[in-house]
């Protein structure tokens, strides 16, 4: 069986932002453009991992044996 899993993970990074804005509008100016922070390096979250029922499907092409693991 073919499936998808998603999991969720955090990294650092940073952005220039305006020297004028307070820290709140800072803030407020990172969620804006968040598209623009370089992804860091990525560290998993244990135990976030889903299945994605929408996306798991049968393998068109499975070899005998393969399909009864009990």
């Amino acid at each position: 069986m073919n499936v998808t899993v998603t999991c969720m993970a955090v990294y650092n990074s940073s952005i220039k932002v305006p020297d004028y804005l307070s820290f709140e509008e800072a803030i407020k100016y990172a969620k804006e453009h968040i598209d623009e922070i370089p992804c860091g390096e990525l560290e998993y979250i244990s135990g976030s991992d889903e299945l994605d029922e929408d996306n798991c499907d049968f393998e068109e092409n499975e070899e005998d044996g393969d399909d009864n693991l009990d």
